[in-house]
């Protein structure tokens, strides 16, 4: 039997359509958490702990044959937000006395561009948001027409 076009789209792709697809959905966040993969993991055995487990259902999870669906990936929601957090507020430390004023703002951006990104993925009545392949997902967001 026949795998019809669409579903390979839906379930199918290379070992980096996750990383692809978080960065359509949560580009700053994403940024963010790879920049403290680098810069704050070393030190901080709760993010080593983190970016273990990331690396390593991401390993099982690109590996699944047409089994990819960004709907899978919320398993790293938690992850890579603490480490983003985490990079805010090292990048908020060299304000001094002012850490706490700053990383508010900057998370309260932070959290009103997730909100924005949500609106505009799960509120458009024309891709009903279930189950997006890459093209939907960079057509929601104006990437692609």
């Amino acid at each position: 039997s026949d795998v019809c076009s669409s579903d390979l789209l839906t379930g199918d792709g290379p070992w980096y359509r996750y990383l692809l697809d978080l960065m359509t959905i949560s580009p700053i966040v994403l940024c963010l958490a790879l920049g403290a993969l680098f810069a704050l993991v070393p030190r901080r055995k709760e993010l080593a702990f983190l970016a273990v487990f990331v690396a390593a259902s991401y390993l099982i999870m690109c590996n699944v044959r047409y089994g990819m669906n960004l709907r899978y990936a919320s398993i790293w929601e938690f992850p890579l937000r603490a480490a983003a957090f985490a990079m805010v507020w090292e990048l908020c430390a060299r304000f001094g006395h002012r850490q706490w004023l700053v990383a508010t703002i900057a998370i309260a951006a932070l959290c009103g561009y997730e909100f924005r990104q949500y609106m505009i993925l799960a509120t458009n009545p024309a891709l009903p948001l279930y189950e997006l392949a890459p093209a939907d997902l960079l057509r929601l967001v104006h990437i692609i027409k």
